[in-house]
């Protein structure tokens, strides 16, 4: 079985993705962690490496993320791909996206201090919020500009649609798995 998790950030979709992985026995690859890796080796945030690699596409850091993708979904089964993209790049994979309110969403981006994934551990509320939707509106614009998708997280990409805003990790990987059974 194959399975793409995608979504906003502060969705829910590593957290959800690696549980649901372990459970059961598949390899989880996460998207963010990838592009996460290679923005730290340009010793750049996130959001400064999605506004670098909108303007620099000779980095090609998204068309090497997205052809893995796309190979794995081809020879591969019995994993877990969270990507915002995953959806696209591994058709005939179950396709679920996580939502949450905005603000439970930047709540949980601020939340943990300790949690090297966090985009912005050291910023305010406000202030996550805004870099947040400034790097969502960086990354749309990339992928609209790179494959004509106008709207990433819309409803018609996906086979299921579960709001984590009230949802505990845990309960999310229950609704999951009462899904693929």
């Amino acid at each position: 079985m194959q399975i793409t998790i995608g979504g906003l950030p502060g969705t829910g979709k590593g957290t959800v993705g690696r549980k649901l992985a372990k459970i059961l026995g598949y390899k989880f690859i996460s998207g963010g962690d990838m592009f996460r890796k290679v923005a730290a080796e340009h010793n750049m945030t996130m959001g400064e490496f999605d506004a670098y690699t909108k303007t620099h596409p000779e980095a090609r850091v998204d068309e090497q993320i997205d052809n893995f993708q796309k190979n794995l979904g081809e020879k591969e089964d019995n994993f877990i791909v969270e990507s915002r993209l995953a959806w696209h790049f591994i058709p005939n994979a179950i396709k679920i996206r996580l939502d949450a309110d905005e603000n439970e969403r930047i709540r949980r981006i601020t939340g943990d201090k300790d949690d090297d994934r966090i985009a912005y551990r050291q910023e305010n509320f406000e202030k996550t919020k805004q870099k947040t939707r400034a790097r969502q509106k960086v990354h749309q614009e990339k992928i609209t500009e790179i494959y004509d998708i106008k709207d990433m997280m819309a409803d018609t990409h996906y086979d299921y649609i579960i709001d984590t805003t009230k949802l505990t990790p845990d309960e999310v990987v229950s609704e999951i798995l009462k899904i693929i059974k």
